[in-house]
């Protein structure tokens, strides 16, 4: 099982966006170990929406970009638990 960690890389541009930061934190504190950490893309898509968001997974982790920055927002990585 899979515990996932928010490792954010860049501050919030704005409230709003610092706000969706600390929503994000908020679900993964409160999210119970999962088998597959892509799962939780869906609801990290939805805080981060197109056009102004870009989120991508791979086999343990999600990274969350601003359409704009080619820098990464932040990164959900796993911790086996």
């Amino acid at each position: 099982m899979e515990t996932p960690e928010l490792r954010q890389e860049q501050s919030a541009v704005d409230a709003a966006e610092a706000a969706r930061l600390t929503e994000l934190a908020q679900l993964l504190a409160t999210t119970a170990p999962l088998p597959d950490l892509r799962d939780l893309a869906p609801q990290v898509r939805e805080l981060f929406p197109e056009p102004d968001y870009h989120v991508g997974c791979g086999g343990c982790h999600i990274w969350l970009h601003r359409t704009t920055d080619p820098s990464r927002l932040a990164i959900i990585i796993s911790h086996e638990s």
